[in-house]
């Protein structure tokens, strides 16, 4: 849950799209793609 005033991490379009097909093409689950990524918050997956 954000709070007043937190910034908030943002992805970029080729992070997201990468994300997307490790998941459909590569069938990677999402800790795998996370891990992979660096994507330290496992909710915004």
């Amino acid at each position: 849950m954000a709070f007043k005033g937190q910034k908030l991490k943002q992805y970029s379009e080729e992070l997201k799209l990468e994300a997307i097909r490790l998941h459909v093409e590569e069938k990677w689950t999402y800790r795998e793609i996370n891990e992979h990524l660096g994507i330290q918050d496992k909710d915004r997956m």
